[in-house]
């Protein structure tokens, strides 16, 4: 060797040994992967979730090096009946049907029908921001990344509570209306209503429905017979869950959240209805970069690619780098992306009153875990997710019940320190304040441009509200501080309580509401509405 190729090399080789360094320093020595739970260990976490949280029931899928190692359901499928879950049983997979529809567009995509820059408005006309500009920017994958510049979960009231009286034409036509928060493309904000568009440019292209695509496309691509975006039979309904959440203290059937047999607006951004068998597969699918168990190439390795790639950054914070040696954070199409451990972690939740979802995807260990169950407690899917996970990266077993445990008394001891409350400050009981005006000067109709009409009435000496598409927000009004008062759901499993305040410029004449919610942790987001005497 020559003394200047002896110098070229050793350069080289330091210059390695110098990234690998770096690389130890920024993400850890990933630990030695490939342990794994047995199944009585599973089964015993399993029982002890059930036993520690109000969740009747679950399943658990485990994917490891393309082999199916664990898929069983665990509990009942509603409280206080025998009926067991099973891996065929159905769940709402909620906030997990965005990864469907971005293969849906991916699928597309290699079909040379769409391109993922294209602009929103050159395939749906009628789609308009309230800026002009923005509109006429608009790409693909700018409905898919939430960094359209609007509020988090913005204009959500017209998807839930369900069942509500908004169409997708309305969800699409009535985005003009909201203003921005921030700058387009600046800032990450949890967007729902940008996927029921999303789902739209199916038919746009196609001219068939979203649900027929996925069902046909996808669904049967997977061989998925108990997987549904589209309508169930009565013989796809005998072995269904049932939504579960805790309503003044007592946990019970929410009805309002039941599985039905027509899909949802929402259910390209949140309605799909799937088993443990299926879902399993999915993240077989996605483990095997678009191909199926079968053969099939459902979509591209590109494709596959352009879903997993990083659009929108995220914020990472003190905590999730101490627990999680966590770097970096962002959105990809339809998933969440982050570094754990020294490992990419591809994943998502999905959250919807009596039903919670998780998918975590790591593909350096060729791992893929799914949890689903029908309570509304994230804690579950989370605990046992993470056991899972953490266990066939290396880690060992955490008792992650006791660690949630400590870090929710963390967070609360670290809340009143700062003077942080959980809700907001309503008052004892006995001690509302009354109101300033008659009730007839309260009564009358309010509309709102997105949301619609809201008429409020007094029944038997009591202020009503009504919303005509959102009639699960209807009931009475208790006077509470003046011109503000408390709207009370009939549906006491709507957990959205609400202030309502009647403002005028005129003493006594009252042109307008703002609404807000009571508890600041509940998913209802009211300041959105600006409600004008009609």
């Amino acid at each position: 060797m020559s003394l200047k190729a002896f110098f070229v090399r050793r350069c080289w080789i330091g210059h390695l040994l110098a990234v690998i360094a770096l690389a130890v320093l920024m993400f850890g020595t990933p630990a030695t992967a490939d342990e794994s739970l047995s199944e009585a260990e599973i089964d015993a976490l399993a029982e002890r979730i059930l036993d520690y949280y109000p969740v009747p029931g679950l399943a658990l899928g485990i994917v490891k090096d393309g082999e199916v190692v664990h898929a069983k359901g665990y509990g009942v499928r509603e409280l206080g009946r025998r009926e067991r879950i099973d891996d065929k049983t159905l769940f709402k997979i909620a906030s997990n049907s965005k990864a469907f529809t971005a293969a849906s567009l991916a699928i597309l995509v290699d079909e040379g029908k769409l391109a993922w820059d294209d602009k929103i408005i050159d395939h749906m006309p009628e789609f308009r921001l309230h800026d002009p500009w923005v509109t006429r920017e608009f790409t693909v994958i700018d409905l898919l990344t939430h960094r359209s510049g609007l509020a988090p979960f913005v204009g959500d009231l017209m998807l839930w509570p369900e069942p509500n009286n908004f169409s997708r034409d309305d969800i699409r036509d009535n985005l003009r209306y909201f203003k921005p928060e921030s700058g387009f493309r600046s800032e990450y904000a949890y967007d729902n209503l940008l996927y029921i568009v999303a789902g739209e440019l199916v038919p746009a292209i196609t001219g068939e429905r979203w649900e027929s695509f996925v069902d046909e496309r996808i669904m049967g691509a997977l061989d998925a017979d108990r997987c549904f975006a589209g309508t169930l039979s009565k013989r796809d309904m005998r072995n269904v869950a049932l939504p579960h959440g805790e309503v003044e203290g007592r946990l019970q059937v929410i009805e309002r959240s039941r599985i039905v047999a027509e899909p949802n607006t929402s259910v390209a951004a949140g309605g799909i209805r799937c088993s443990l068998k299926d879902m399993v597969t999915w993240a077989q699918v996605q483990l095997n970069r678009g191909v199926t168990p079968d053969g099939e190439v459902l979509f591209s390795v590109e494709q596959s690619e352009a879903m997993w790639q990083p659009y929108t950054i995220r914020s990472v914070s003190q905590r999730d780098t101490e627990v999680n040696q966590t770097h970096f954070k962002a959105y990809g199409l339809g998933w969440r992306l982050a570094d754990v451990h020294g490992y990419l972690e591809v994943a998502h939740t999905g959250t919807l009153s009596g039903w919670n979802s998780n998918m975590v995807l790591i593909p350096e260990v060729n791992l893929g875990v799914v949890v689903l169950t029908n309570g509304s407690s994230g804690r579950a899917r989370e605990v046992l997710a993470n056991t899972v996970v953490r266990k066939y990266m290396g880690e060992g077993v955490t008792d992650w019940i006791a660690w949630y445990e400590a870090e929710d008394a963390r967070r609360a001891a670290e809340a009143a320190a700062n003077g942080e409350e959980a809700t907001a400050d309503e008052l004892p009981a006995g001690q509302a304040l009354a109101p300033f005006a008659s009730l007839e000067a309260y009564a009358g109709v309010f509309e709102d441009d997105w949301f619609g009409r809201v008429d409020i009435t007094i029944k038997e000496g009591v202020l009503w509200f009504s919303a005509e598409k959102s009639p699960k927000l209807t009931g009475p009004m208790e006077p509470w501080r003046g011109d503000t008062f408390i709207a009370r759901w009939t549906d006491r499993s709507v957990d959205g309580d609400a202030y309502v305040t009647f403002t005028g410029d005129t003493p006594g004449e009252f042109a307008r509401i703002v609404m807000r919610s009571v508890d600041k942790r509940s998913d209802f987001e009211f300041e959105d509405l600006d409600l004008r005497r009609r």
